[in-house]
């Protein structure tokens, strides 16, 4: 699906909720001065490495400070959350449909 990417434990979660630096679903997102929002250790580590332009756009950084992303960080916590309930749903009843099929169901 467009704009949405499978990481490797299955969960399908737009593109947002993923670092543009680390390529990896965010924990701790903060907003910089170019209004992206990146993962706080990868941003950090861009800057103290002597960067001053975003590492999305190539454009000047017109400060260093770094907002945290609460509102982000509660939507990727949410549908982590949500979509790993459902994988485990999708399993007990792969298990249970298995167990059936055997013969050992209850």
């Amino acid at each position: 699906d467009e704009g949405m990417r499978r990481i490797s434990f299955g969960l399908d979660l737009p593109d947002e909720f993923y670092c543009s630096i680390t390529m990896e679903v965010m924990m701790d997102p903060v907003i910089a001065a170019d209004g992206f929002s990146y993962e706080r250790t990868a941003i950090q580590d861009w800057i103290s490495k002597g960067h001053t332009t975003s590492p999305k756009t190539g454009g000047n950084l017109s400060s260093t400070e770094l907002i945290p992303n609460h509102s982000l960080k509660s939507l990727i916590q949410d549908r982590v959350q949500a979509t790993s309930a459902q994988m485990v749903d999708e399993m007990r009843r792969q298990i249970k449909s298995s167990d059936d099929a055997a013969g050992g169901g209850s």
